[in-house]
């Protein structure tokens, strides 16, 4: 198989085939994008649906269960800036874990870290006894942000579009920024930026354990051919190794050149380098 015929050369390719965030010119990404302007331009014409969509303490347990969803595509009338910074990140990060893990997954990432950020803001909120409203994307673009950095660590980008830095580093300082406020509360401190440090965490967090875990959510939102009832059949308690195959090596391969071939071998994690490693010496013993 010569290189050029390799699944992540292929525009059609599922999955992690596609690695051109261009391939698709309207993909979840962008409509993501598109339905969170469409929001906080209603929000400026009808500010009625505000109330309806927040993230309140006293709404939620009034029944607006919505709400854990919805906050994430409010944004402060009052400070457009927000609004553009989130999704600015969205889509410079967003468009390529799209093409890696394909648009339905992405979608449920995305909506999934918004749900698991709110609600760790809202176990903050009471743990320190200040359960106020919040709004805003930020939780579920911090999530999209590390997500990007653990694929690519030594990728560079340019901070305020001027200075060039390595993502590892530029996770850090997004972590430390919301880090260090949550440590002051925790001191007895107040916090008075009105940013909702805990749901960025929270969001950063759940990208974490989504990364070291491996899970695909999009399973648990496509139902197949075999109906609901499908999800509720019993599984085996224990796991079974399987040993792994040429096959299964083949295809980490092609994914991990993918990516040398997107963002050079500086973005390549340890673990990456050793899969490398691994299959050059099976490649040889197969000679």
């Amino acid at each position: 198989m010569g290189i050029h015929d390799r699944e992540y050369l292929r525009d059609d390719a599922p999955g992690f085939g596609s690695l051109n965030p261009s391939a698709a010119p309207w993909g979840v990404c962008q409509k993501l994008i598109a339905i969170t302007i469409v929001v906080f331009i209603a929000q400026l014409m009808v500010p009625i649906i505000e109330p309806w969509l927040i993230l309140s303490p006293q709404l939620l347990m009034q029944g607006h269960v919505w709400s854990l969803l919805t906050y994430a595509f409010l944004h402060n009338p009052l400070d457009i800036l927000h609004l553009l910074f989130n999704m600015m990140m969205l889509y410079f990060f967003g468009r390529q874990l799209e093409s890696m893990y394909g648009g339905r997954e992405f979608a449920t990432f995305y909506c999934a870290s918004a749900i698991f950020a709110g609600l760790c803001y809202l176990a903050w909120g009471q743990f320190i006894n200040s359960p106020a409203p919040i709004m805003g994307a930020s939780g579920a673009t911090m999530a999209v942000v590390l997500l990007f950095a653990l694929h690519f660590p030594r990728q560079q980008v340019l901070m305020f579009g001027v200075f060039p830095i390595e993502m590892r580093w530029l996770a850090t300082l997004i972590i430390l920024f919301d880090m260090l406020p949550v440590l002051n509360q925790l001191s007895g401190g107040v916090d008075n930026s009105h940013i909702a440090h805990m749901a960025h965490l929270g969001g950063v967090l759940f990208a974490f354990l989504y990364y070291k875990t491996g899970i695909r959510l999009s399973r648990w939102t496509s139902f197949g051919n075999s109906g609901v009832g499908s999800m509720f059949q019993s599984r085996p308690k224990l796991k079974i190794f399987r040993e792994e195959t040429p096959e299964d090596l083949d295809q980490k391969v092609d994914q991990i050149l993918a990516k040398v071939s997107q963002h050079g071998e500086a973005s390549l994690t340890r673990q990456e380098r050793q899969i490398l490693t691994r299959a050059s010496e099976k490649y040889k013993n197969r000679r």
